[in-house]
């Protein structure tokens, strides 16, 4: 053992790097002429160095897909050489004879697409020879078909039932098994069972399933329970259970033809050799015939209640005084349909207060039957004192065992009840409402008072005064003014030419104010800078023009469409000329500053005044 690890320590060193894997993408079938009602298997090889995305499946137009897609992995590595594939299998049915198209399948992989051929198979109504010869048929084969018939032949899902014929009402249990000769690691629920006309609840299974020995149509097979649930028919006739899906994770061992010593090494488990394969099983479709609860001899009052129960009845005490509480409870235990029990009716006399009743479960879900109990718990309040009796409760139910209605009587009840400290007719403190709603006065008619009445109205009403009027319609009017002013702002500030115009001046004589400052510094590059700023932006501010068009023959063009004078325009002219010619000539004279400030303040009061 320790030459053969030392000798694939040298092979693994002596091969610098793993070459690259072409890229192939490829449809196999496990054959290509089948007869009508035979399934075949379909894989849609992708051979790669890793996994693709978003594969595209065809329509399967002409085909009834049974299972699928099942995705299994292949990574072998052979003298240095690794290789590795994903198929993604499916069992297909054809619906019809002839010759049936399994179109084109695209996968995504490496940032392109690519896209198998299609291929024909032909379905004939006598079944097909065996196929011989050199190639042929056997060259089509499906690269993982094997292993998927080998895991559908040992690996079963199945749902028992402990009877197929019950009373309407009645309990039947379906349990789903797992029967598996392969080696599955993990299981996931796909697809719930519809239990379309019964009453369902899920019975306790331990949640690591846990293995038996049994045998099946003469193989043994490792079964595991993976649900059980309890169902309780609500109508008659025949019922359908339908599938469930679970989707299995099974591991199976890849294995390879050669005599060489190092391919048996590597297919030693040990060195997991193996690859998991994506199998789904699905049960059939069950059906359970329903029997109606005999119409004969239905007792009065009978809630649809089936299995087998008892009857317990009380009250927390006996004794008490008037206008106290009193529990009576009523306790239904048994085998059967527990949580549709109804409380059975309660009658007391008039001097006796009865409220709803509570109920409360106890409900044992871990056998193959629900059993458990349901209570009903009712307040009652004496209101006088006396000897009183409750009556004794009725409860029905339908034996399937028997065949035949059961009813079952509860005891009666005696309550004493004393006279209360606040003597009769009145409420004890906390005790609830007394049943006298009217408490006389004192007499039977109260006297007729004899004074003068007067009709006069006392006082001024609020309601329908002007003010209550001016009240009621001032909220309106404010919140319609509010609307006005809120829609005038969004006009205003959705109108940017507009709001440039009307705040071009103020933009303008702050820039003016800044050159000021600067006039009186005696800077006058920068002096210079800000009046030109000043003059450009007011008219490109007035005129609505961008940065980007501005030029000395835009804005002459701008204001003279504007109406602006002649004398005006020269006199914008000038004043930009002469910044421009003091801020870029190196020996210019500033000693004309302050008159080319108070032109520009001139200037821009004409375009102020004189622009329409």
């Amino acid at each position: 053992m320790i030459l053969i690890l030392l000798a694939v320590s040298i092979c693994l060193a002596a091969s610098p790097s793993l070459p690259a894997q072409d890229v192939t993408f490829r449809t196999t079938v496990d054959r290509t002429v089948v007869s009508a009602g035979e399934r075949i298997v379909v894989g849609f090889v992708l051979s790669g160095s890793q996994s693709g995305k978003n594969l595209q499946p065809p329509d399967f137009r002409d085909f009834s897909v049974l299972s699928g897609p099942n995705t299994s992995t292949s990574i072998q590595m052979i003298n240095g050489s690794v290789t590795s594939s994903v198929t993604y299998g499916y069992i297909l049915q054809p619906q019809r004879e002839g010759s049936l198209t399994i179109g084109p399948a695209s996968i995504e992989y490496g940032g392109k697409r690519y896209t198998t051929a299609p291929v024909t198979v032909t379905v004939s109504r006598q079944a097909p020879g065996s196929q011989t010869g050199s190639g042929g048929q056997q060259g089509g084969r499906a690269a993982g078909s094997d292993v998927g018939d080998q895991i559908a032949d040992n690996l079963l899902l199945r749902v028992e039932l402990d009877r197929r014929t019950v009373y309407q009402g009645e309990q039947l249990t379906a349990t789903y098994k797992i029967y598996t000769r392969v080696n599955v690691v993990n299981y996931n629920l796909a697809k719930v069972p519809a239990f379309t006309g019964f009453w369902s609840e899920d019975i306790d299974v331990p949640r690591e399933v846990q293995l038996t020995t049994e045998t099946l149509d003469g193989k043994q097979y490792r079964v595991g329970i993976l649900k059980k649930v309890a169902l309780f028919p609500q109508r008659s006739g025949t019922l359908e259970i339908g599938p469930m899906n679970v989707e299995c994770v099974v591991q199976v061992q890849s294995k390879r033809r050669s005599n060489d010593i190092f391919d048996q090494f590597f297919n030693d488990p040990f060195f997991g050799n193996v690859r998991n394969v994506n199998h789904t099983v699905t049960t059939r479709v069950e059906k359970v015939s329903v029997k109606p609860l005999p119409s004969a001899g239905v007792p009065e009052g009978f809630g649809g209640a089936v299995g087998k129960f008892t009857l317990e009845n009380g009250v927390d005490r006996q004794n008490v005084s008037e206008n106290e509480a009193v529990t009576y409870r009523v306790k239904i235990a048994g085998t059967g349909n527990i949580e549709l029990l109804e409380a059975p009716e309660l009658s007391v006399s008039s001097d006796i207060d009865r409220y709803d009743p509570k109920v409360s479960d106890n409900i044992d879900k871990q056998r193959g039957r629900i059993s458990g109990s349901r209570t009903f718990e009712y307040l009652l309040i004496p209101r006088h004192p006396g000897a009183q009796r409750i009556p004794p409760v009725v409860f029905s139910y339908f034996d399937p065992e028997k065949k035949s209605y059961v009813t079952l009587t509860g005891k009666e009840v005696p309550l004493s009840v004393s006279r209360g400290t606040g003597g009769g007719g009145e409420v004890a403190a906390g005790a609830g409402i007394s049943r006298e709603d009217v408490r006389l006065l004192g007499e039977d008619i109260r006297f007729i008072k004899s004074d003068e009445l007067s009709l006069a109205r006392k006082g001024s009403r609020f309601a329908g005064s002007p003010l209550f009027f001016v009240s009621a319609a001032g909220p309106v009017v404010c919140f319609a003014l509010f609307l006005l002013i809120i829609r005038r702002r969004e006009k205003i500030l959705g109108d940017v030419a507009g709001l440039r115009s009307r705040k071009a001046r103020n933009v303008a004589k702050k820039r003016l104010a800044r050159a000021k400052q600067l006039l009186s510094g005696g800077n006058g590059e920068e002096f210079y800078t800000e009046v030109s700023k000043a003059l450009w932006g007011y008219c490109a501010d007035k005129l609505g023009m961008p940065p980007s068009e501005l030029s000395l023959e835009s804005i002459r063009d701008g204001l003279a469409a504007r109406d602006a004078g002649q004398e005006v325009l020269a006199e914008v002219g000038d004043i930009l000329a002469h910044c421009d010619y003091a801020r870029f000539a190196p020996a210019s004279d500033h000693r004309g500053m302050e008159e080319i400030f108070e032109r520009s303040e001139k200037v821009i009061l004409r375009l102020e005044g004189g622009l329409r």
